[in-house]
């Protein structure tokens, strides 16, 4: 059977129902013992790998040219021919497993994953999770789509963002303006999609036996070390913790800008600089420059990053239609990392880095056997997000020495983006994942356009209440419907600082042993989908909690560093000013 089998996800894409469905009743054929799971399992994987890649490349395709309906319809074919019949197929197969009573090696966080995913099957919520993916995916074509004319030219709203870090405050604020009612010109439609996806979502979970969707949910992401109230006891941590230590920064970034309020197009800018941060015109040196730095941190993450680039797996360059995304997409049939993104300035870079994280861990757990043990889908996002989110803050401290900036504008960079994990990163988070517990817990409510704008003021106010937004109430209110997550991955979202106290453990580990700190990393990042969050967070030399003592104790860290740097900066600052 393996020797039929295509070499690729290209020449699997090819092939009709009627020629694949042999393998599947192949398998579903098989009696399974001790000396025969391991080659059926490695069978299945094969098979699972092919189709999974072929959905990869598909979505790679759809978000490199919004506008290309040709791709859209190949993965749409490829979803309702191939993707759809698999899927009942690999209901069986997991029941086949489980039936059976077998252990394979280092499979039984997949089995539990596996058990999971059985008794959240449903027949027919098959087309209904399509049509979900259909609903994200049109959304996906409508923020591609959005272009403004700036300064005499066609730009992508995505592309105009770069302007909120220009120094000029009336050059922010027109481009903010600017953006802002391209996106408010699509918000009827923008709510036709969201009110068609809680109702398709409601559907899935009533099918499955829940009352609601976000309990589902919670089964779906295979969250099994932590409840919706554990988040909602963050939420209150954050809002005790970091909200405070926020608003400090933000009134000294107010203070710094000489300004009386902060407004939203206040909120990027570097507030001590004088230009815009550095752009970046040739991909191809810039990502030169990276392979360099990830040499710094170790050689083994460099090997990795220029395998990338010799074998074309990035698409980091800023182009019209291309989708306003950053991802790291599994090619599990090659097992290789896809890295997709645009980066024009310095701080895409930091985005670099992130994604070069997960594309680390695909590298990393590539001699697991099993496709279980390591697709995306069944990674603990908790942890898959420590492995992007250490690599930014690894990533900062190399920028001068790998030649992509000054010593100067590394020291700015790395203040604002520990600033902005104080200030944007966990109360927009815990915001995003409050937003979407409402969402879940009164569907009906949250399908009328208003009550989902009130609901985002007073969230906004609870946790970034430093901003002032007067007199842009309808923007404000709009807000949340440019957060992609909620359209195309719902509660995929406190992940995101839950992940960024584990990074930064690993960071403050580094800071003290970086050979080890390193190893523990990587070994964490082999592990795959073989352990629980806490054991992985534990592999990596850190501890899973997010509790308010936590929390205190990642703060005082990381304000002790901004403070570092900012003596360091105003030393350099001063001895210029004596040298000129």
């Amino acid at each position: 059977m393996d020797i039929l089998l295509p070499p690729s996800s290209e020449s699997f894409e090819q092939l009709s129902w009627s020629e694949i469905q042999p393998w599947y009743e192949e398998l579903t054929a098989t009696t399974l013992s001790q000396e025969s799971v391991p080659f059926w399992l490695a069978q299945w994987s094969r098979l699972s790998e092919l189709v999974d890649e072929t959905l990869a490349r598909l979505e790679i395709a759809c978000t490199q040219n919004t506008a290309d309906q040709e791709v859209v319809q190949r993965k749409q074919r490829f979803l309702n021919d191939i993707s759809l019949p698999v899927q009942s197929y690999d209901q069986q197969l997991k029941q086949q497993l489980l039936a059976s009573g077998l252990s394979p090696e280092g499979f039984s966080i997949p089995l539990r994953n596996l058990r999971t995913e059985v008794a959240l099957f449903r027949e027919t919520n098959l087309p209904l999770l399509n049509e979900e993916e259909k609903l994200s995916n049109e959304y996906m074509q409508v923020n591609g789509a959005q272009m403004v004319t700036w300064e005499g030219k066609e730009v992508s709203v995505n592309s105009l963002r770069r302007v909120l870090f220009d120094p000029e405050r009336q050059r922010r604020e027109q481009a903010w303006h600017r953006m802002n009612e391209r996106q408010l010109a699509d918000r009827e439609r923008l709510h036709r999609l969201w009110v068609e996806e809680i109702q398709v979502r409601q559907q899935i979970a009533h099918h499955a036996g829940y009352d609601n969707y976000r309990d589902y949910r919670w089964q779906q992401l295979l969250r099994f070390d932590y409840t919706p109230a554990d988040c909602q006891q963050f939420h209150e941590a954050v809002e005790q913790v970091i909200v405070p230590a926020a608003s400090r920064i933000w009134e000294k970034r107010r203070q710094k800008l000489e300004v009386d309020i902060l407004r939203p197009w206040d909120t990027w800018v570097d507030p001590q600089g004088s230009v815009p941060p550095r752009q970046f015109s040739d991909i191809h040196v810039l990502l030169q420059q990276c392979t360099t730095l990830f040499g710094y941190i170790d050689p083994h993450l460099q090997s990795y990053f220029a395998t990338m680039i010799q074998e074309g797996l990035c698409d980091l360059e800023d182009r019209p239609q291309k989708a306003n995304r950053g991802y790291n997409m599994h090619l599990e049939a090659r097992r290789r990392p896809f890295i997709f993104g645009q980066t024009k300035s310095l701080w895409d870079v930091v985005t670099i880095f992130h994604e070069a994280g997960h594309a680390f861990q695909v590298f990393e757990m590539s001699h697991l056997p099993y496709i279980q043990q390591r697709q995306a889908n069944a990674l603990p996002l908790e942890f898959a997000e420590v492995a992007s989110t250490t690599m930014e803050l690894l990533g900062v401290m190399y920028l001068h020495q790998s030649g992509l900036c000054t010593l100067a504008e590394e020291t700015r960079l790395r203040i604002q983006h520990f600033e902005r994990f104080v200030t944007q990163l966990f109360p927009l988070a815990v915001r995003g994942d409050a937003f979407q517990h409402w969402v879940y817990e009164n569907p009906e409510q949250a399908m009328d356009l208003d009550a989902c704008g009130q609901k985002w003021v007073e969230l906004s106010l609870r946790y970034v209440p430093d901003i002032d937004w007067s007199g842009l109430e309808a923007q404000r209110w709009s807000e949340w419907q440019q957060v992609r997550h909620f359209y195309g991955w719902p509660f995929y979202y406190i992940e995101y600082a839950f992940a960024a106290l584990g990074a930064l453990q690993v960071w403050n580990n580094y800071l003290r042993d970086p050979h080890t700190s390193l190893q523990h990393y990587r070994y964490a990042l082999s592990l795959g989908a073989t352990r629980t969050v806490p054991k992985l967070f534990e592999a990596a030399g850190v501890k899973f909690a997010f509790d308010a003592a936590t929390l205190q104790g990642m703060l005082q860290p990381m304000m002790q560093t901004i403070e570092k740097l900012e003596r360091e900066e105003n030393q350099r600052t001063t001895h210029q000013g004596k040298t000129e």
